[in-house]
């Protein structure tokens, strides 16, 4: 039996995340750790398969890599910014080692809540989007109960 989530929490479910991220396995990683978790995923190679997939729904929260071929993930959070999709929440990841005042920068856009280096540190990354997105966080059990 579902029990409703406690006022003001999400249930996961319920919400969609756009991984954006041009590395075939690293995206498959990122979708099957937030599938996991119980978010419904889409994913995009770069940012411009990024674009065509905001619609019909725009995502909850947006998993970014900053370097991808063709359009990066810098270029399509600055164009992003001029959207109605503006204000859809960004976490960006990068393998890529920038200096602190690039991260500084970076973070200072509007939508931008976080901003990781691979390999990724998971636990980090899903208390920050649960947070964001007011989420509730699966029980280790219901998160290792096998796909029905």
């Amino acid at each position: 039996m579902d029990e409703d989530p406690p006022s003001g929490l999400r249930d996961p479910a319920d919400v969609v995340v756009l991984i954006v991220d041009d590395e075939p396995d690293i995206r498959l990683l990122i979708e099957h750790v937030l599938q996991k978790e119980g978010f419904k995923t889409v994913c995009a190679v770069d940012g411009n398969d990024a674009f065509e997939k905001l619609e019909p729904r725009a995502p909850d929260l947006i998993f970014l890599d900053l370097m991808m071929p063709g359009q990066s993930g810098y270029e399509f959070l600055r164009q992003l910014q001029g959207t109605q999709h503006a204000r859809v929440p960004v976490v960006i990841a990068t393998a890529r080692d920038l200096d602190s005042t690039t991260v500084a920068v970076i973070l200072q856009e509007a939508n931008v809540i976080e901003f990781f280096t691979k390999p990724f540190q998971w636990p980090l990354i899903l208390n920050a989007i649960h947070g964001r997105l007011h989420t509730l966080r699966p029980s280790p059990r219901q998160r290792d109960r096998p796909e029905a």
